[in-house]
């Protein structure tokens, strides 16, 4: 999981003129997806005056611009999932920044933070934030003297610089629901801009045999083959395990699946603590929740029987759906699949599932259950699909099960519920200004242990 700390300074001129149409948003992004975007992503910005103009930049670049009150600007975000920071900036017609609006697709859990920019004599904050955050009020200072608070968007407050001359700067203050808050500060005149701006990594560690737990001084990592300090190596246990339960409820599960019911029942009994979650969701042609994210293994076991194998089998679309709600999660997470190994007539091809787990951080154990392939396995045939199943496993530092007999499973889930109670989370801080592309992740003991951890990770 990356965790990012932005604090952000920039300036403005204050002006003395104040209009009740300035009150406005004088850049507005009207639509802001809440679940997974891709292929083409019209961004449509309404703009008041001054603006003349619009920019649109993604993650930093500038992409493409457009002119208007009401401009619809199309973005291909293509087939390959990844997190995108959408950012709308309106020019005047001298050419000056005159508002701006921002959004995050992609990303689960949205990092909770407010930009503060000045149109004119008027603040304008754009708060950015998780979708189950609530923000109750938007309070605006200048100085150290509060001017507004605002309960509900446009988060906008005029101000009369004329009271304040002798005032270096304006801040904001954005409060949500749980208590947290965001800040941000905007200098006035031409103080310097700053950025400051820290990643830090966690990824799961599993030891692969033997009980020892594994002591911080005995490992080396290697990030894209340069040493990082592990900053910390904190139990399992300290955190709770949110887990999805995905069932395949395709027709060619029909006789796979009492095999798989009785599994499934087992591995919620073997897995929950006090603490943990487990989350039952079926799938053929689309998923259904069977129960929330809940602790209650009887719920979790009772709904396994509620519905009867039918149609395809869209696995890698589900999936990636799955993968992304995971990630809203707090604590850990595993994505345990129940299936035959078969996709019919998902969207998504394979690669786009190798790419999105990365993407995503979470471990996905496949555990298949299908006598066919089993039965062509004895003969050399077979074992593509399932190294590509074992490949999508190593890649988020899981490891996948092919079940030949029923007399396996018992074993197979004792031995899953006892790692995804017995990892580790490695912690590191990684570069700041690295690009956002795959990184070859390596951690090796002096002492031996055979680890197993994600092949890499995403900035």
């Amino acid at each position: 999981m990356i965790r990012r700390f932005i604090l952000h300074f920039s300036s403005f001129i204050l002006l003395t003129s104040i209009s009740a149409a300035a009150l406005a948003q004088s850049v507005r992004i009207t639509q802001k997806p809440a679940s997974l975007v891709y292929g083409d992503l019209p961004v449509s910005v309404q703009t008041a005056d001054p603006v003349v103009r619009v920019a649109l930049f993604i993650n930093g670049v500038k992409y493409t611009e457009g002119a208007g009150k009401f401009i619809v600007l199309p973005v291909k975000v293509g087939e390959y999932i990844r997190r995108l920071r959408i950012r709308a900036v309106g020019y005047d017609a001298q050419g000056n920044v005159a508002g701006e609006d921002e959004m995050v697709v992609n990303d689960p859990r949205p990092p909770f933070r407010v930009r503060l920019h000045a149109n004119h004599s008027v603040l304008e904050a754009n708060v950015i934030k998780p979708q189950q955050v609530a923000i109750t009020a938007v309070d605006f200072f200048i100085g150290e003297e509060k001017v507004a608070g605002i309960a509900a968007p446009p988060y906008t407050a005029a101000f009369d610089a004329a009271k304040y001359p002798n005032a270096i700067y304006a801040r904001v203050v954005a409060h949500a629901s749980d208590g947290s808050e965001a800040n941000d500060v905007l200098f006035f005149g031409t103080n310097p801009n700053e950025q400051v701006d820290v990643s830090v990594q966690q990824v799961p560690l599993s030891v692969v045999g033997g009980n020892r737990a594994p002591s911080l001084a005995e490992l080396t990592l290697l990030d894209n083959g340069t040493p990082r300090r592990i900053e910390a190596l904190t139990p399992a246990s300290d955190q709770p395990l949110y887990v999805i339960l995905l069932i395949d409820y395709s027709e060619s599960m029909l006789e796979e699946l009492p095999v798989v019911k009785a599994a499934a029942k087992q591995f919620a009994q073997r897995l929950l603590r006090p603490q943990d979650r487990i989350a039952v969701v079926g799938f053929n042609q689309k998923e259904f929740w069977l129960t929330p994210f809940t602790n209650d293994f009887n719920a979790a076991a009772a709904s396994v029987d509620r519905v009867k194998p039918s149609g395809e089998t869209h696995l890698y679309d589900t999936a990636i759906e799955m993968l992304y709600e995971l990630q809203k999660q707090p604590g850990r997470h595993a994505l345990v699949v129940l299936t035959d190994g078969v996709d019919q007539g998902s969207h998504f091809k394979l690669e786009h599932l190798v790419h999105y787990a990365r993407y995503a951080g979470v471990p996905i154990y496949p555990i298949v259950k299908n006598k066919l392939l089993t039965r062509w396995m004895r003969f050399g045939v077979g074992y593509f699909e399932a190294k590509r199943l074992a490949n999508v496993a190593r890649d988020t530092g899981a490891t996948y099960f092919i079940i030949k007999a029923e007399r396996e499973l018992p074993d197979v889930y004792a031995k899953l519920a006892s790692e995804l109670r017995n990892q580790y989370q490695v912690v590191f801080n990684s570069d700041p200004s690295a690009a956002d592309e795959w990184h070859a992740l390596m951690i090796t003991s002096s002492a031996g242990q055979q680890l197993r951890i994600p092949r890499g990770y995403f900035p």
